[in-house]
């Protein structure tokens, strides 16, 4: 009985990291990504190779979900478990999408998420802000920081390694390693003051995707341009939400130009979209996971 309450959880857990998949890629217009009008800065994907991508991997959070329920006494051990089933996914994502890098970023963040969650439920019995965080650090902690000295001896290097390397960039691995900061102290509280004002959930969610973009070094933007280009981007988010962002009549349009723009100079925002995902997904767990 207690095995099959942990699938049933586990299985929520998956099908929520899935679900924050799809509101990510549906949420339009967005600068440079791929959403329902535009493709964005990638010409090699379009909003059916993400829901492709995005049901290829849910199985891969419900592993990754059922693994914390599982390891919850060992967080470092459960981080190297699911570091193996992240790259089962990784690979699975490839074979379906034709070898396009849909979802890279999302596999690491909310894989550790779905594991933290099911830390959470196997320890406490409910997934809550504090708890999850704190089980996510500890599963990271020491691990990336090995990984991050080790880094300049590695070959065949990820953008965030390279960015690393040539900049000092730290990239997901330094949001993990700090708890993820800008979700929980940026883009969570943006998100919920949108609910909590009544705006409809997809300018919520631009808004909060243009509130990453202002504050986060997005290493896709690193790779493909460099910090100079990523300081711009900074600067251009910040000033659509110092003019009141989406949550005005003409933001939507400033949205569609900003998108043009960034589609013709092939800037994408990719990490900014997978925390939008990110957080997504940690409102629809936290407080519980079950329906």
């Amino acid at each position: 009985m207690k095995q099959i309450v942990a699938e049933k959880e586990a299985v929520q857990i998956g099908n929520r990291a899935f679900t924050a998949l799809l509101e990510e890629v549906y949420a339009s217009p967005k600068p440079g990504l791929v959403d329902l009008y535009s493709n964005g800065a990638h010409q090699d994907m379009n909003v059916r190779t993400f829901e492709r991508s995005a049901a290829i991997l849910r199985p891969f959070f419900v592993e990754m979900a059922l693994q914390g329920l599982e390891h919850y006494s060992s967080p470092e051990t459960l981080f190297v478990k699911i570091r193996k089933t992240g790259q089962r996914a990784e690979r699975a994502m490839y074979r379906g999408t034709g070898g396009v890098n849909t979802h890279k970023g999302a596999i690491f963040t909310l894989g550790l998420f779905s594991a933290a969650a099911g830390c959470c439920l196997a320890g406490d019995g409910i997934i809550t802000k504090r708890r999850l965080r704190d089980i996510q650090t500890e599963m990271t902690e020491q691990s990336l920081g090995r990984e991050i000295r080790e880094l300049r001896r590695k070959r065949g290097m990820s953008h965030g390694e390279k960015n690393f390397l040539r900049y000092g960039t730290l990239g997901i691995r330094g949001e993990a390693i700090r708890g993820y900061p800008c979700l929980w102290e940026v883009s969570l509280p943006v998100f919920r003051q949108g609910i909590a004002g009544g705006w409809d959930s997809n300018s919520v969610k631009l808004q909060t995707l243009l509130t990453l973009m202002s504050k986060t070094e997005d290493s896709n933007i690193i790779a493909r341009h460099g910090p100079e280009t990523l300081r711009r981007v900074q600067a251009d988010a910040e000033g659509f939400l110092m003019a009141g962002g989406v949550y005005r009549e003409q933001g939507v349009r400033e949205l569609i130009l900003m998108d043009q723009r960034y589609t013709a100079e092939n800037i994408s925002p990719g990490g900014s979209a997978d925390l939008l995902a990110a957080t997504i997904f940690l409102e629809k767990i936290i407080n519980g996971c079950r329906p």
